[in-house]
């Protein structure tokens, strides 16, 4: 299991149904990340294939995150996937650069399917 696949949400049950289905239907080992603010370091760390991002994250906004990440797009090639329950969220997340912005409640086939051809 070479992808890897971090999840970055606060909100816990989320993050474990997700791990759960993510291992279960892809080829990736998944890793989770609670907080905003850990994640840019992780990233770097663990060089996930995937990021799975709440776009309402507390303590730093998840935007400017991605737009850090892909100003290091020489050294990070990482496909995003946000989450965000409001259409201004998701408006605001393809500005930042995000690949894909989902809406909440999630649609798990239309996750699945998108994680599966990130992976490819």
């Amino acid at each position: 299991m070479d992808n890897k696949i971090l999840i970055c949400d606060t909100n816990r049950d989320l993050v474990q149904v997700l791990k759960t289905i993510l291992y279960e239907l892809t080829p990736a080992h998944v890793l989770s990340e609670a907080t905003i603010k850990d994640v840019y370091q992780r990233i770097l760390l663990d060089r996930p294939d995937v990021l799975i991002v709440d776009l309402g994250m507390p303590n730093r906004n998840a935007d400017k995150l991605m737009q850090d990440i892909r100003h290091e797009a020489g050294k990070i090639e990482l496909h995003i996937i946000s989450l965000s329950a409001t259409a201004e969220g998701m408006r605001l997340a393809l500005a930042a650069g995000v690949d894909v912005s989902l809406a909440k409640p999630l649609d798990l086939e239309e996750l699945l399917g998108e994680v599966n051809l990130a992976l490819q």
